[in-house]
């Protein structure tokens, strides 16, 4: 975290869904102008897929839209088709249907049932670390959001399947990984106090805490 007051207010690098989990630096007072340049900082994911099943929020969450044989993907197929396609600057559009289960108990639910605009990304690496069919992790390094459902989606269109993402974690971002981070449930004031960061050479923020 980089903070000059914590009772100031406050804004994240980039949110994490409720369904998932991971390191968000968060900046308070002062210091949330550095907010803006970590988003662009590069993050390590974990993602966690299934091969042979798509849903309609691309994630365990949501309903079976597709069902497919899986049983012709080689981890050889797998990973010539995540360099090929997915490394480098991509364009990925965002799932319809984000954060599934807040949006079907709000009255933004049928709001957001609609088409969204590609974006640009910027992958540096994808890693396959398991493969044990239907299942698969993945290990992304990333420059910026990445939109994981997408590509695991995707993933299984590719390789002539379908997909689903089970489980994303963000291990990293930038110089933050679970070593610097505070879980949410030992939130306390003098906690949050003891784990602030500040950078020595801003003249802004005076009174490091660490």
């Amino acid at each position: 975290m980089w903070s000059d007051d914590i009772c100031s207010t406050s804004t994240v690098s980039s949110g994490i869904n409720a369904e998932y989990g991971g390191i968000m630096v968060l900046g308070v007072g002062k210091a949330i102008k550095y907010v803006p340049a970590i988003r662009t900082h590069s993050r390590m994911y974990l993602v966690r897929g299934m091969l042979g099943v798509a849903t309609n929020t691309f994630d365990a969450c949501g309903d079976y839209s597709r069902v497919s044989p899986f049983t012709h993907v080689t981890e050889s197929a797998m990973r010539e088709a995540l360099n090929e396609c997915y490394v480098g600057k991509i364009e990925q559009i965002p799932p319809v249907l984000p954060s599934f289960r807040f949006l079907q108990r709000s009255k933004l639910f049928e709001s957001r049932l609609v088409p969204r605009d590609p974006c640009q990304v910027v992958i540096n690496g994808i890693e396959i670390v398991e493969f044990e069919p239907p299942s698969f992790q993945l290990h992304i390094h990333s420059i910026g959001r990445i939109y994981a459902t997408s590509l695991v989606n995707d993933l299984g269109e590719v390789l002539d399947s379908a997909a689903h993402l089970t489980h994303l974690c963000r291990v990293s971002q930038g110089d933050f990984g679970f070593r610097e981070a505070l879980h949410y449930q030992d939130w306390t004031e003098e906690t949050v106090q003891n784990n602030l960061y500040l950078p020595s050479n801003d003249p802004e923020l005076n009174n490091p805490t660490r």
